[in-house]
């Protein structure tokens, strides 16, 4: 009698979980996007591409923040790379397409002027996909309803490589 109570403990639990393994699950279901994309779709423009770091450039200590578009000049040829961009404007549709009007070779070379976006790791990351299916993941460093900030690294020819941040405005 003792021994009873346990096995028909264990079928419980047996029976329990074939229960649970049994019932259909709905996969159809796509997991809502978050508010994020709301923020993040539609048309922007470029307001100007900054140092997200302190950096020395010249033998000068330049502060974070401080513009790459006005530092150009000084730059030679690889500061004409970022004066195209000035006039830059980004379209990220609800349909997750994206299409930019200006250059791009130098600020984005991989993503290019179109392909798809996404938000991934935790909506942290804004992932660009160009045409051919190359990823080029950018940081976002902040957004909201007029503003759009992502971080991007740049190799500037004959200077260095710099982390920036592409500063976008609605």
């Amino acid at each position: 009698m003792r021994n009873s109570i346990p096995v028909k403990a264990l079928a419980l639990l047996a029976a329990g979980q074939l229960l649970m393994a049994s019932c259909k699950k709905s996969q159809d279901a796509a997991p809502d996007k978050s508010a994020k994309y709301g923020l993040v779709a539609g048309n922007w423009q470029q307001k100007d591409i900054v140092f997200a770091v302190p950096v020395k450039l010249g033998g000068q200590n330049i502060p974070a923040g401080t513009s790459i578009i006005k530092l150009a000049p000084l730059l030679g040829q690889a500061g004409a790379l970022f004066t195209c961009t000035t006039n830059n404007t980004y379209q990220f549709g609800a349909d997750g397409k994206f299409n930019i009007k200006g250059c791009t070779d130098l600020i984005l070379p991989t993503a290019g002027n179109a392909g798809t976006w996404k938000l991934d790791v935790h909506d942290a990351v804004f992932l660009l996909t160009n045409q051919k299916g190359n990823n080029d993941p950018h940081w976002i460093e902040n957004v909201s309803d007029s503003t759009l900030d992502l971080s991007i690294t740049v190799t500037i020819p004959g200077v260095a490589t710099a982390p920036l941040v592409l500063k976008l405005k609605k």
